[in-house]
């Protein structure tokens, strides 16, 4: 069961992996490991879910949230292992009657998506805040070509507290940097789809750890991410990272942490700490 404490925010990684990974697995298969993943995704305070791929309805079951819960589902982008109609279509059935989820992604997104019974489509442009309950979403432009669609990464926030969910995308682009200076990060979500390997390259859409250490020096340097602030890695490639408990082994002494599959958190503002559970 979810618990959303309103002083902190609530983050249930529903999927940590790239599109290199099967598009669905069974329920008997436990993820909690690392050793599979299912499409990157994260569940926020239980009701708003950005990305939905094939196999986020399945991790929804497994890993104990309300489907009915769920108001809201932010697209960063459309590509299947972020967006699968047929998965949004049967959370949407699952809402209560007379009751729409709403479709939250770029103009240049929505308009390559069809309707959707039970699903209302909110544009939303890069640099426009929205409010859902207690927080505050805005869409900062990611660095991850799309065809004509922009893709984004979304900055969220309550009261207290300030995560940036980044990804899919590479080296951030100059307007998003200038948009996150002014803030305070608590934590960071941030694609690490390349791993540790050297000479990839995708490193021209997507991150490396290499590239997450070297943007994290001008946050740290800059304030954007204080001495408290946490790095969780997701969208991890199947066949360009190394295992999980390897990478963990490795990483998370300097403090990047490679999440997995049904990993619960619980960010807070600087006056207390991130806690982790397993789920």
């Amino acid at each position: 069961m979810i618990i959303v404490d309103s002083a902190s925010i609530h983050i249930l990684f529903l999927g940590t992996g790239a599109a290199d990974w099967p598009s669905s697995y069974t329920a008997s298969i436990d993820g909690r490991c690392g050793s599979v993943r299912g499409y990157s995704s994260v569940l926020v305070d239980g009701r708003v879910l950005i990305d939905c791929g094939s196999t986020v309805p399945n991790a929804i079951e497994r890993f104990g949230a309300d489907p009915s819960c769920i108001t809201d589902i932010l697209l960063t982008h459309t590509h299947c292992d972020h967006c699968d109609i047929d998965a949004i279509r049967h959370l949407a059935s699952l809402r209560k009657p007379k009751t729409t989820i709403n479709l939250r992604a770029h103009p240049s997104a929505l308009s390559n998506l069809p309707e959707i019974k039970g699903v209302h489509q909110c544009p939303t442009e890069a640099g426009e805040a929205f409010s859902l309950a207690s927080l505050t979403f805005t869409g900062l432009v990611a660095n991850h070509p799309c065809g004509h669609v922009t893709a984004l990464h979304y900055l969220f926030q309550n009261a207290k507290s300030s995560v940036l969910y980044a990804t899919d995308g590479s080296w951030f682009l100059k307007k998003t940097w200038l948009y996150l200076k002014e803030h305070v990060l608590d934590a960071i979500i941030w694609d690490a789809t390349c791993g540790e390997s050297q000479g990839d390259w995708r490193i021209f859409e997507h991150s490396s750890v290499d590239m997450i250490r070297i943007q994290r020096q001008t946050l740290e340097r800059e304030g954007v991410l204080p001495p408290h602030g946490r790095i969780f890695l997701t969208h991890m490639a199947r066949t360009l990272c190394a295992a999980h408990l390897d990478m963990t082994e490795r990483l998370t002494p300097e403090g990047l942490v490679p999440a997995y599959d049904g990993l619960e958190i619980s960010i807070y503002s600087a006056e207390q700490s991130v806690a982790c559970k397993n789920t």
